[in-house]
C-alpha cells in the first residue's frame, strides 16, 4: 500500500475501533464508543480531504482544527459532493449528545448510524482516496454491515 497521511491512518484506526466495539457486545457502553469513534473517523476523513485539496485544516490560532461543519462547507465550495451529509449530521448530533449530555444510543440508533456511516466511508474512500474499504478495515465486519 502507498504511504498514507497520518490523518488518514488515524481515521482508519478509529473506524476499526468503532467496528470492534460495535461487534464486541451489545452493551450500551460499546454502542457509545462505536458511535463516538465512527463520528471521529468520518470527521478525520473529511479533514484529510480538505487537507488533500490544499486547504489548511488549522484555524487562525493554529491550536485548533476546523470542525466537521466547516469541513462540509469547505468541501462543498470545492465541488466535493457529499450526498450522505444529512445522515452524517445526525451522527454528529448524536455524538454530541453522547459526549456532552451523557446519552445512551439505542440498538436501533447504533444500527442506523453504523450502516449509514460505513456506506459513506465506503464511497468516500473509493471516490476521494482510491481505496477499497475491505482492504483497509476488517472485511468480516464490513461485509456483516454492508453485505458483499
Amino acid at each position: 500500500m502507498a504511504l498514507i497521511s497520518p490523518i488518514l491512518r488515524s481515521a482508519l484506526e478509529v473506524l476499526e475501533h468503532s467496528l470492534h466495539h460495535y461487534f464486541r457486545s451489545d452493551t450500551s457502553l460499546d454502542r457509545k464508543f462505536a458511535l463516538l469513534h465512527l463520528d471521529q473517523g468520518v470527521e478525520l476523513l473529511l479533514k484529510e480531504r480538505v487537507r488533500k485539496s490544499g486547504t489548511s485544516i488549522y484555524l487562525k490560532n493554529k491550536k485548533e482544527t476546523i470542525s466537521t461543519w466547516e469541513a462540509f462547507e469547505i468541501l462543498a465550495n470545492k465541488g466535493c459532493n457529499i450526498p450522505e451529509r444529512a445522515d452524517l449530521e445526525l451522527l454528529h448530533d448524536d455524538r454530541n449528545e453522547i459526549q456532552h449530555r451523557y446519552s445512551t444510543p439505542s440498538p436501533e440508533t447504533a444500527v442506523f448510524h453504523m450502516e449509514n456511516g460505513l456506506r459513506f466511508v465506503e464511497r468516500f474512500l473509493k471516490d476521494e482516496f482510491a481505496m477499497d474499504i475491505r482492504a483497509v478495515l476488517t472485511k468480516d465486519y464490513i461485509t456483516s454491515i454492508l453485505g458483499k
